[in-house]
């Protein structure tokens, strides 16, 4: 897509959006936290330097309901990660201590009304079984690939619960570059668009606070930043790890690396990145 045509798809969507995208404040909700090779983590890292990456879940409120997107680890994932990651494939999935977002939202009484999944792996939906009575919305090829994909992708036990799926579609309807979108509430605070390469239907959240200002929540399209504004793709070993669809993966790198040249405004968010999502802080924090 041209720059010109995206700056324009960028302009239309984002009319009269100061005056929608009321009543919305987020937090990120840190999980776990560990250390990895920088050169892990994106093609041209260094191999003597070490990154902080985070597995964390989004807590959001709108005036109209309170959403987590992503779960982070959760209650069973010591004994889902013992029992089920394959032993060639633990070296190289480690987290540090797990503090569970269903532990730190119920000592505040906050309730969730729904999950949206950035996309089903392991480490992002986790903590499922800890909000076994909330609706999970996720596009159906991503339900299809919780269903028939294998570790170290996904931990079978992590849907053994019965999960109560939301299957949802994109429709035509262009946002911020990409051409099909969800809105979730109808005004545009929160949109959902298709980011798929990473998984099948890996989805990217664009959270609009009331000020206007933007952030997109980009899932495991990039683990870092610096995948984005290169744009660089994962070191070549992780791509093929954990990517499902590498070249689709690199185009969707391609695509947010022309959206962040064209809205110097906006802030990315990779799900991973410790060093974006310190600046930012961590629940009982809250971003508004």
């Amino acid at each position: 897509m041209a720059l010109r045509s995206l700056i324009t798809l960028i302009l239309l969507s984002s009319f009269s959006l100061f005056a929608q995208a009321e009543g919305v404040r987020f937090a990120l909700v840190k999980t776990s936290e560990t250390e990895t090779l920088d050169a892990f983590t994106v093609a041209g890292g260094k191999w003597t330097e070490k990154v902080k990456v985070n597995h964390t879940a989004v807590l959001i409120q709108h005036h109209a309901a309170t959403l987590l997107f992503d779960t982070g680890l959760g209650r069973q994932v010591d004994r889902q990660f013992k029992e089920e990651m394959p032993w060639w494939d633990k070296p190289l999935m480690q987290y540090g201590a797990v503090t569970p977002a269903r532990d730190q939202l119920d000592r505040a009484g906050i309730r969730v009304d729904r999950i949206l999944l950035s996309h089903a792996h392991w480490d992002h939906a986790s903590a499922l079984a800890d909000f076994a009575e909330v609706p999970v919305w996720a596009p159906y090829e991503e339900i299809e690939f919780s269903e028939i994909a294998t570790p170290p992708a996904i931990l079978p036990s992590q849907f053994a619960h019965r999960v109560k799926w939301h299957p949802f579609e994109f429709q035509p309807e262009p946002f911020m570059g990409f051409d099909r979108s969800l809105d979730l509430f109808g005004d545009r605070s929160l949109v959902l668009v298709p980011l798929d390469g990473h998984t099948p239907g890996s989805t990217g959240l664009f959270l609009t606070l009331e000020d206007g200002r933007r952030f997109f929540f980009t899932g495991d399209a990039s683990w870092r930043l610096e995948g984005f504004t290169g744009p660089k793709d994962k070191f070549w070993l992780s791509s093929r790890l954990v990517d499902n669809d590498r070249a689709g993966t690199h185009a969707q790198l391609r695509k947010v690396h022309e959206l962040l040249k064209a809205t110097p405004g906006l802030t990315l968010i990779p799900a991973h990145d410790a060093q974006v999502q310190d600046r930012l802080g961590y629940y009982p924090r809250w971003i508004q």
